[in-house]
């Protein structure tokens, strides 16, 4: 902390509380228009991110109603159409990590086996089109 503020007296810097039990593993919820459309567990061999475009294992993982609900609420708070939504897992259940407004799906279309872009383009076209508020 001293050696950042020695470099910019006014940086903002956010700090991230470290939770053991997800060391290297992590949820990637993938919101479009308020509904989940995939789920799947990244894993690092070599870290704590696990992160796809970092090198990180994916795998199918079950949606459960919290997670469900935490990563659409989640979506809704931050008002984003199109969201990933990142959970950790905690003793006690999930802590949401992060929100990405503009999230990499490659990882999750291995996954799930859709192709993501063209639900993207599809959600869209219909907003556009005045058939979603």
């Amino acid at each position: 902390m001293d050696l950042i503020h020695s470099n910019n007296a006014k940086a903002n810097i956010i700090l991230q509380e470290f939770i053991a039990t997800s060391r290297g593993k992590d949820l990637r919820v993938f919101v479009l228009g308020g509904k989940v459309i995939g789920c799947m567990q990244r894993s690092s061999t070599s870290g704590f991110k696990a992160n796809y475009s970092l090198g990180g294992q994916v795998e199918h993982y079950p949606l459960t109603s919290e997670i469900e609900w935490l990563a659409t609420q989640t979506a809704r708070l931050v008002d984003l159409d199109v969201a990933g939504i990142d959970l950790l897992f905690d003793d006690n259940g999930y802590k949401i990590c992060e929100a990405n407004s503009s999230p990499g799906f490659k990882g999750l279309e291995l996954v799930v086996g859709n192709n993501v872009a063209e639900q993207i383009l599809d959600y869209i076209a219909v907003k556009i089109s005045g058939h979603i508020a």
